[in-house]
Parts: structure tokens; sequence; C-alpha cells
């Protein structure tokens, strides 16, 4: 399945829903969105992998790139939707103790605000 990258608004935040595969080039692709974003001085990213089947350590890499850079802004970017395999991937990497990672997009956004 080919990878498909979308940007929606809520408000002052942004959410990049993946849907398909987040492995290999797709890491290139993400970078260039989410790098887009942060040059428009959008600093409150939220990626949504509940569409997405898997993802490779580059994609966790450009997460965590990105994330650094936002955070610097005083911003922040979160993950939602992780499911199954992207669970345990993300646990085994160690992903989870850096990046903020939600069940839900709507508690991933709530979390902007507290």
């Amino acid at each position: 399945m080919s990878e498909v990258m979308t940007v929606r608004e809520n408000n002052d935040i942004r959410i990049v829903d993946v849907n398909g595969d987040l492995a290999s080039y797709a890491a290139v692709h993400l970078r260039k969105k989410l790098e887009l974003l942060v040059r428009q001085r959008i600093y409150k990213l939220i990626v949504n992998l509940s569409n997405s089947e898997s993802i490779n350590s580059r994609s966790v890499s450009v997460l965590f790139g990105i994330a650094v850079q936002v955070r610097q802004q005083n911003g922040d970017l979160k993950i939602c939707g992780l499911t199954g395999i992207l669970r345990r991937t993300f646990d085994l990497l160690g992903t989870s103790k850096v990046l903020e990672v939600y069940s839900s997009e709507a508690d991933a956004i709530a979390s902007f605000y507290n």
C-alpha cells in the first residue's frame, strides 16, 4: 500500500494523518511535510498513526528530530492512534519515553491545552 499523508487544522494545531506504510522512503516524505509546517511557524503538531501499518527507525528518528525543533519554540509533537505492532515498536525503541503518545486524537489535542 502506498503511503499518503494529509494535514488538517484544529485551531493552532496541525494534525498529520499517515495512511499506510511509514517505512523506507516514507520517512523522507514525513520529514519534508513536518519541516514545512515548522518553517510556517506551526509548533503544535500531532502525528496520527491510526491508519498506519508499520514504521521503521528512520521515521522514528524524524519524529524525534522534529520534536526537538518544535520544543525549542515552546511547542510539541505528539503521537496518537498507535495500535498493535506500532505500539510494540514504539515501546521497544523507547519512543514512548521521549514523545507523548495518546490513544486518541482528542486526547492529544486536549493535552496542548492542559
